[in-house]
Parts: structure tokens; sequence; C-alpha cells
């Protein structure tokens, strides 16, 4: 993959077409770090160009980062009948095989933004013993992918056609704002995931969790709910906004970063 200033990751790629990136920390004592990108972004530009490799490898951790199906250096792949559930098999197969048996024993933090942000949750909801912090980047408080227009989207993404549903359209073409983009895959994977309607308050994660959204996010409005949800399973939550930050810029915040170095534990 393309890299800013970092040595090579080691890659792995998972059946359900994940592509893992690791890089070993100097710290095998200190709990690594597990990132997912958002809906049509990537590793590289999620993580790598936002500036977050730097201040966690300066802490000795270790990190894991992951295209998502049809994403990044996973583009070829193509996500259809790929389901949340397979995804999730699949971290937990890179946690214990690559993490746990040859960086650190120790439970992880699980950073994930946007829609790799639901992934974190349901994680660690399901794997609690694996998660030491959860992180909630920009997170949409609700599911509103149920609603897609399946196949106005799959259309936009062939010809280019603006899907008339505002939602679906509104959705869609944010993956267009990435440069060398396999539309029809990254669409492919939201619609994919879209199968199961998903609720947050079905299965809450009772692990430490923070959750940051930038002020101006209109994608995460009312994510500090999802704070009050941790609470109440009987884990420590805090809600971090960033002032004047939307759900782009609010990535390369040192407020963003200051506050997950701060919780690592």
């Amino acid at each position: 993959m393309r890299r800013l200033h970092h040595p090579a990751p080691e890659t792995f790629r998972t059946p359900s077409g994940l592509t893992a990136h690791l890089w070993r920390g100097a710290d095998a004592a200190r709990a690594p770090v597990v990132l997912i990108h958002g809906y049509g972004s990537n590793v590289l530009f999620n993580w790598v160009k936002t500036g977050w490799l730097e201040p966690l490898a300066k802490h000795g951790r270790s990190i894991l980062a992951v295209d998502l199906p049809g994403h990044g250096t996973s583009a070829e792949v193509d996500p259809a009948g790929v389901r949340a559930e397979d995804l999730l098999v699949d971290l937990r197969t890179l946690l214990v095989d690559h993490l746990q048996a040859g960086v650190s024993t120790a439970p992880v933090t699980v950073h994930g933004y946007s829609l790799g942000s639901r992934l974190a949750w349901q994680f660690a909801a399901a794997n609690p013993e694996l998660v030491a912090l959860l992180v909630m980047g920009g997170s949409p408080a609700s599911d509103r992918l149920f609603g897609l227009d399946s196949d106005a989207a799959r259309r936009w993404a062939r010809e280019g056609t603006p899907p008339r549903d505002g939602l679906t359209r509104a959705v869609v073409t944010v993956a267009a704002a990435m440069p060398d983009q396999n539309l029809p895959h990254v669409v492919e994977l939201l619609l994919s995931l879209a199968q199961e309607p998903f609720d947050f308050a079905a299965a809450v994660p009772a692990v430490p969790t923070l959750v940051v959204a930038g002020e101006k996010d209109e994608i995460a409005v009312g994510a500090s709910h999802l704070a009050q949800l941790v609470r109440r399973a009987g884990a420590a939550a805090r809600f971090v906004e960033i002032p004047g930050r939307t759900h782009v810029n609010v990535l390369t915040s040192r407020i963003y970063k200051d506050s997950v170095l701060d919780a690592l534990p």
C-alpha cells in the first residue's frame, strides 16, 4: 500500500476480504490498537494521511489497521453477500492469530470511524474480553442503511445516475469524493451490510468507551447517546465534542488524537 514515511507493514488478507496492515510497536506490553475506517475511505486516507500512526507509534503501540472489502487495498474484492458477522469473525481471528500470538497478549483498543465505528461496537459487544477500550469516532447514533434504494445505488455506481431518493443519494455519493475508488465494490459493501438492520441498543458493549464527534458533524448527531448506553450497561464512557469540526476534518484534530491517547490503557 502507499504510505507516508512509515515502514512497510506486514499484510494479511482474510476470507471475507479484509486486508489487514500490521505495524509492530516498540513496547509489546502495551495494548495494541485496531483501526477500522469509514465507508468510502481506507487505511491510507482515514488513518495515515490524517496523522494517526505517529502518535500511536510514539506510545509504543502496535497498530492493526484494516481495509474493508471493496476499499483501499481490498478494492478488487467484491463484497456482495458479506455480512457484519463475517467481518467480526475475521477481526477476531486477526487479533488472536497476529496480535495475541505475536505482538501482545493484552486486550486491544478498537477504534472505529463512521461505518467502522458500527463494526467496532459490534465487535466489542461480542468480544468484551478482547477489548480494553472502544473508541467510537464520527458514529451515527442510528442505522440509516436499511432504508437505501439498492437498485438506484448500484445504478449510480455503474453509470453515474444520481438516485432520486434523498437518503440514498446522500449516503452513496460520499464514495465518489475519494480518489481511485472501485465505486461498484464500495457501494456493494454498504448494501450488503444494509441487508441486516442494526440497532446500537440491541447489544451494548460493557467496556470502557470514548465517543468522539465533531460539533458540525451532521452524520454523528446524537452520538453522545452511545456513551449513555454504555454507562447503563455498567462501563465507563465519555463523550467528547470537537469544536468547529465536521465529519471529514475532525480526523485531523489534535483534540481528537489527544483524547484517544489520554484514554489508552
